[in-house]
């Protein structure tokens, strides 16, 4: 009778490790891919702010017009949300990793997943309250779309507390790799070569 469960009990068990491999696998992938198009967009900025005027540089892009002061101050109101949502999906990823990895139970990682939804849900409602000048419709979308993104992701990794599948936390991963990619193009627009306001 112990062979038999063993036998049956053996598929499950190693379904769970390629599970576990295959998330922890995708997450950091998604990291890596963050942090190589960052470095990348970091060597094209300095590549192009260090052409001088004599022409001994070229650049394939063209010079981007400064901020106006209405575009300005759009992005002095947005950097504090902004913050808060970087330093959120940064807990966020990491509370999915430290439950994979078995350091937090779902008790755990529902007390982690719970301040982090909150702090999604406030720098929501302060960014609905923002009003961006006409030339940053676009932007202000695509981050209200950014936003969404990461709320839908925490929302997706609380179904892990609730019924223990994996499976939310690899949608969640995704969701929340999309967000990170737009967030990522913005701050080059509202923030160029610093990631800050001026």
């Amino acid at each position: 009778m112990d062979s038999n469960t063993n036998v049956s009990n053996q598929p499950h068990g190693m379904h769970l490790p390629r599970v576990k491999t295959l998330l922890i696998g995708a997450v950091l992938l998604g990291l890596i891919g963050v942090v190589i198009f960052a470095v990348l967009r970091e060597k094209s900025i300095s590549s192009t702010s260090g052409t001088s005027s004599a022409g001994t540089g070229y650049s394939l892009e063209p010079m981007r017009p400064p901020l106006t002061a209405a575009e300005e101050a759009y992005a002095s109101a947005l950097w504090p949300i902004h913050s808060e949502v970087k330093l959120s999906a940064v807990n966020m990823t990491f509370a999915g990793l430290y439950y994979k990895l078995g350091e937090l139970d779902l008790n755990g990682l529902k007390s982690k997943l719970k301040p982090i939804a909150e702090h999604f849900e406030g720098a929501a409602s302060r960014f609905r309250r923002l009003q961006p000048p006409a030339s940053m419709k676009e932007a202000h979308q695509d981050y209200a779309e950014a936003l969404r993104l990461y709320q839908e992701s925490i929302a997706e990794m609380v179904k892990v507390v609730d019924d223990g599948r994996d499976e939310h936390l690899i949608a969640a991963q995704a969701q929340s790799q999309r967000a990170a990619t737009i967030l990522i193009k913005l701050s080059d627009e509202l923030w160029p070569g610093e990631y800050k306001p001026n």
